[in-house]
């Protein structure tokens, strides 16, 4: 499918309220892949189908999880919001039949990881900046993101730590693996 046949396809996966996140999210990720050399239409296709399963519920998460052979840590076992990149990964693949690197960059698009390929950090950073996103220092996240895809990437990471350490919430060690990677 091309990304003008895919779109409203992956847009009909959608609970209505995201649609508009995910169309922001390939614009973003768009603009990205043209400013650090990344193929456009994969980034446009990751960022089409990233939330492909964010509605389900945690039970049809886990049976997707168990189809599809995914081991899941003792956090992703009882967190909802850290299935769906994963489970949006198995579907992108075998509905869609997208690559590897599409499926990576999807399947790490929540919790991100070390040592991220240039389009997993596009599609991380797109999702988390993208128009309809809204928190405080999110122009400063975006303007980083723009200057330095790693100074942004670092960025992300640890304002996603403290949002997570604040809110009482355990923090995914892949996001602290990707953080100290970057910090080197």
């Amino acid at each position: 499918l091309s990304v003008d046949e895919l779109r409203p396809i992956a847009l009909s996966y959608l609970k209505p309220k995201r649609v508009a996140h995910v169309l922001g999210t390939e614009r973003t990720a768009a603009e990205l892949a043209r400013q650090y050399g990344v193929d456009e239409t994969e980034a446009r296709i990751a960022a089409l189908l990233h939330d492909c399963t964010k509605k389900l519920e945690m039970e049809e998460q886990l049976a997707l999880c168990e189809k599809y052979g995914m081991e899941l840590d003792e956090l992703e076992q009882v967190a909802l919001k850290l299935l769906h990149s994963k489970t949006g990964a198995a579907i992108a693949r075998d509905v869609f039949g997208v690559d590897d690197e599409i499926y990576s960059a999807i399947y790490y698009h929540t919790t991100g990881r070390a040592n991220m390929t240039l389009l997993e950090k596009i599609i991380y950073l797109a999702d988390y900046i993208e128009p309809t996103r809204d928190f405080p220092d999110v122009d400063v996240l975006r303007k980083a993101c723009y200057e330095d895809l790693d100074k942004g990437l670092l960025l992300g990471l640890e304002m996603s730590i403290e949002e997570m350490q604040r809110m009482g919430n355990p923090v995914h060690p892949a996001t602290v693996e990707a953080r100290d990677a970057l910090k080197g």
